[in-house]
């Protein structure tokens, strides 16, 4: 994984034009249904150097999401980092939660957007995902977490 290498995230916080312990990174792990094991392995390194790192957590639609909340973790983000995983998941889910809108408005402010896989292919129009069929990862993903998903 490309955000565990050193040198990547030393990159991406030279985006911003800040120290690291001035940074707040808001982390998006909807394409990985929010499991801690993605989580950790993409943010690691950024909490190891002292960026203050946040989750925005959408993906089980059985538990009610405050949207202030979200909104304030993206607007407030310098670094918007979203994990690989099932792409058309969780663009949908942000679409639903008008999450898609903010990340946009998260971009024409300046702020740092990456991601590895889907968290790559999100910030586009289209790209190649074998995410056509939702359970085919999905299936693989919840079990570990026990989500509710519709």
């Amino acid at each position: 994984d490309g955000l565990s290498q050193m040198r990547v995230v030393q990159e991406i916080i030279k985006l911003t034009n800040k120290q690291p312990e001035e940074i707040k990174l808001s982390y998006l792990g909807t394409a990985t249904y929010d499991l801690p094991i993605p989580r950790q392995r993409q943010t690691a390194v950024f909490e190891n150097i002292g960026c203050q790192v946040r989750d925005v957590s959408l993906a089980d639609p059985s538990l009610p999401v405050n949207l202030a909340n979200v909104k304030d973790l993206v607007q407030s983000a310098d670094v918007v980092i979203v994990s690989g995983g099932n792409t058309l998941y969780a663009i949908d889910r942000w679409r639903q939660l008008g999450v898609d809108q903010l990340l946009l408005e998260a971009r024409d402010r300046g702020c740092v957007l990456a991601g590895g896989s889907a968290g790559a292919i999100c910030w586009f129009d289209g790209g190649h995902s074998d995410s056509m069929d939702p359970e085919t990862f999905r299936v693989a993903m919840v079990k570990h977490k026990n989500l509710r998903l519709q």
